[in-house]
This record gives C-alpha cells, sequence and structure tokens, in this order.
C-alpha cells in the first residue's frame, strides 16, 4: 500500500513539474512600469524573446538607452526624433536616460531644448536600474552608449546597436520591419 501511495505521489509530482514547466513557457518573465517625465505610464512585460509594449502595441519600437551628456547620444538625438515624425503611425521610441543623475525637472528642461518627441524615463526612477539589469543580463549589455534594441511589432527584439548609428540604417531596420 505504501508502495502504491509513493508512486501516486511521485507521478503527481512529475506532472505537476511539467504543468509548472509548460506554463513556464508561455507566461511572461516580469512586468516594469514606469513613469516617464510626461507622467505617462509606460508598462513593459518582458518574455522570453522579447517586451510586450502596452503603450506601443502592433508598433515597432526602439528601446533606447543614452546619456545627456553623452557626445554620440546627443548626435543622434536629431535623428530619432526625425524617426519619430516620419513613422509616427507605426513605431515608437522609449528612452531611458541612464547616463547621470540628473533631477527630473532639470531632465525636462533638456528634453523642451532638444525638441524630443518621444516618452523618456529618468534614471531617478528605482525601476530603471532593475529593467537595466535586465537588459544586461539577456543582451550581455555592459552599459555602454548609446545601445538600443529594435522590436518588431510581436515584441520580439530583432536588432541590438551599440554606438553611434545612422539614420538611414535605422530607416533601412524599419521599413523592414513593417513589410
Amino acid at each position: 500500500m505504501n508502495i502504491k501511495k509513493a508512486f501516486i505521489a511521485f507521478l503527481a509530482v512529475c506532472a505537476f513539474g511539467f504543468v509548472s514547466l509548460s506554463a513556464a513557457e508561455h507566461k511572461e518573465d516580469y512586468t516594469f512600469k514606469f513613469r516617464d517625465l510626461q507622467g505617462e505610464q509606460i508598462i513593459l512585460n518582458t518574455f522570453v524573446q522579447g517586451i510586450h509594449f502596452q503603450n506601443a502595441k502592433g508598433k515597432v519600437v526602439l528601446l533606447d538607452f543614452w546619456g545627456n551628456q553623452c557626445p554620440p547620444c546627443l548626435m543622434e538625438m536629431p535623428e530619432l526624433i526625425e524617426l519619430q515624425k516620419e513613422f509616427k503611425k507605426d513605431f515608437q521610441i522609449i528612452s531611458f536616460q541612464v547616463q547621470t543623475r540628473i533631477s527630473d525637472d532639470g531632465l525636462r528642461e533638456f528634453i523642451k531644448e532638444k525638441g524630443i518627441n518621444y516618452p523618456v524615463i529618468n534614471n531617478s526612477d528605482p525601476e530603471v536600474f532593475k529593467f537595466t539589469d535586465y537588459i544586461s543580463a539577456k543582451t550581455s549589455w555592459k552599459g555602454l552608449i548609446p545601445y538600443a534594441i529594435l522590436f518588431d511589432k510581436q515584441g520580439n527584439a530583432t536588432k541590438i546597436y551599440l554606438g553611434l548609428k545612422s539614420k538611414q540604417e535605422y530607416i533601412n531596420d524599419i521599413k523592414s520591419l513593417l513589410k
């Protein structure tokens, strides 16, 4: 009788483990919630291949990690602004200022001066450090900026950019995902 109970318990544990493993393959890993500097909530649900962008469903998304004192970041900023204008309907940039500590008010002034037309999340939000740790673990990013990840309309990561990139390279990659 004890052997029969032990065998049933063993089968139950195996079945539970299989169900748990199967469910884990399809569930989202973690939900990150941020407030951009305009006060809008940005919600990112991570999964194995990428990120579901609740605020940009059905759009190609560029996650941009930059710094307000990074010369290459500042050089590509006007091109990112133009990209957001050009592909507004089907494309969304979500950016994270990760370089230096700057007050939210100071960064708002910077955004206004530069004419940035996409959401900016400051590293004053503690969730940013959890998110950059997550990105580093998934992509082996070492913190160099500018750093960007392009996602298709389903939230699958398709390309990683390290360093200054041309507007044309971004355009080519975005257009290929919009087809």
